[in-house]
């Protein structure tokens, strides 16, 4: 008894480990990678920056952008073409796009190109505010003025950042130049959101100039425009500096932090930036192909099927529903207790209605079927070896395709001319079999194999025409193991089959 539960247990554990690998590696891409479960379709932004410059002469151009920032709503990838010229290098602790134009420079103009795929939406590991950002050393004159500002919006100092900045945003609104400047004596363009800083310095709450882009299509070739980030609650929260609107997260991109540069061209003079923001509609597994390409960029490339070759993607994507067709052939045999003419033959009969569909599918593999029987009939009153027998039914099978085709053709129906997806081998096993079970069986028993045969590739047609199921076979091909799982565990079944219940039915009458 001992001997038999071990091994019993022992598959318990493997069956368990199985569905766990299956469902924590589909955890990881949901909730890390983006992967959906969807198969609608969705979208991707593609953003587009195209950068001016004057050539400084016979020396080599070096530009460095910076990538966009970590953010909870969306992933970034470089397009395949900026992918073969730009490079991604990390420069103090932030990642940039780095371009080197070898001397000499004619050319005037660069562009490149990345994408924002929908990514998870989660939070992001705490930032921390800088150090001393609310001990901002500024002269006692800015000092004062932003004291006069605090005094006309909050007078007690007892306002929440979250209704200070809106207030004091419409309130340097309403300021003069002049006046601004007074708050911000050293502040370039940006003397609103500096003036800002430095009201909220008084404060002690930390605050930082940031550049982004809207992500709206229909604002073509946008310069970066500046924002007010204010730390406060644990977190950033940005603010556009002309409204005091707080942005919302995902219409927003950043591509600029106060402590670091946005666009540094060197080799050049009078460089400029402007982006186009253009909203893709795909599919669910072009965007899964896209994310896919992010992950190996990551190095973390094999993660998915999607990081494959498009042939060998294709290929997978019809072996994708295969394991779960196998599963119903198990299911079938097993527990219902249906005898198929060979085990795994509806599966093969499955695969060829897909090219063929259903319904033509079926009258071909009829029509093959009983014409091959007949010569198989006739073959056996020769009384040839098994082998050379089986050989001349698949030649007879071959000429019987090519018949089909070519009449189907003649008569104008395009939906026949595809008998020659059949497995030509399997059908010439269907044939011999079928053959020696009449001659055991009877043609009853025959004729029973067959109908449950075809019935079962039914079956296996409507769950491999399933496009749901084969995007999420494919998407998360992990699954398959659970699969695995469940066909293990009724290899272990040894009770009663459905079909044999029918002899205990004397048993239940009154």
């Amino acid at each position: 008894m001992a001997d038999s539960r071990n091994p019993r247990r022992m598959l318990y554990i493997l069956v368990i480990l199985l569905a766990v690998a299956a469902v924590a590696v589909s955890f990881v891409k949901i909730n890390f990678f983006g992967f959906s479960l969807s198969d609608r379709a969705a979208f991707f932004y593609q953003v587009d920056g195209n950068i001016t410059l004057e050539p400084s002469g016979d020396e080599p151009v070096r530009i460095s952008l910076a990538v966009p920032e970590p953010d909870a709503g969306w992933a970034f990838g470089l397009d395949p073409d900026s992918r073969t010229r730009f490079q991604l290098q990390e420069q103090d602790g932030f990642p940039r796009m780095v371009l080197t134009l070898p001397a000499p420079v004619e050319t005037r103009r660069v562009s490149c190109r990345y994408r924002l795929v929908p990514a998870p939406q989660r939070e992001l590991p705490p930032l921390s505010p800088p150090e001393n950002a609310g001990e901002t050393l500024v002269a006692d004159t800015v000092k004062i003025a932003a004291a006069a500002i605090l005094d006309r919006i909050d007078p007690e100092r007892k306002l929440p950042a979250a209704e200070l900045v809106p207030a004091l945003l419409l309130r340097l609104g309403a300021l003069s130049p002049a006046e601004k400047r007074a708050l911000a004596p050293n502040s370039g363009s940006d003397v609103t959101v500096d003036a800002a800083i430095a009201v909220l310095a008084g404060r002690g709450i930390p605050a930082r100039a940031l550049r982004g882009i809207l992500l709206d299509q229909k604002r073509y070739q946008q310069q970066p425009s500046v924002y007010l980030d204010v730390w406060y609650g644990d977190r950033w929260h940005i603010y556009r500096p002309n409204t005091g609107a707080l942005e919302a997260p995902g219409e927003f991109l950043v591509l600029q932090r106060s402590d670091k540069s946005l666009l540094e061209v060197t080799g050049a003079k009078n460089s400029s930036i402007r982006f186009s923001v253009t909203r893709v509609p795909a599919g669910a597994e072009q965007l899964n192909r896209i994310r896919a390409k992010i992950i190996d960029d990551r190095s973390l490339s094999g993660f998915s099927l999607f990081s494959l070759p498009a042939s060998e993607q294709n290929l997978f994507k019809r072996l994708a529903l295969l394991p779960l067709a196998i599963l119903l052939i198990v299911i079938t045999r097993n527990i219902v207790g249906i005898t198929t003419m060979g085990t795994f033959m509806p599966v093969l009969i499955a695969m060829a209605f897909l090219e063929m569909r259903l319904l033509p599918g079926l009258v071909n593999f009829a029509l093959i079927l009983t014409v091959g029987l007949g010569i198989r009939a006739w073959l056996s009153r020769l009384n040839l070896l098994m082998v050379p027998r089986i050989s001349a039914v698949v030649v007879v099978v071959i000429l019987l395709m090519q018949l089909i085709s070519v009449g189907a053709n003649l008569i104008n129906l395009p939906e026949f001319v595809d008998a020659t997806f059949f497995p030509i081998i399997i059908i010439a096993w269907t044939i011999e079999r079928a053959s020696t079970t009449w001659e055991e069986d009877g043609a009853k028993n025959t004729l029973k194999q067959l109908a449950a045969s075809i019935g079962a590739a039914a079956v296996c047609y409507l769950v491999l025409s399933s496009g749901y199921l084969q995007y999420v076979l494919y998407t998360f091909a992990e699954l398959n193991l659970i699969i695995l799982g469940v066909i293990l565990l009724l290899g272990t079944y040894t009770g009663y089959r459905l079909t044999e219940l029918a002899r205990f039915e004397p048993l239940v009458k009154p």
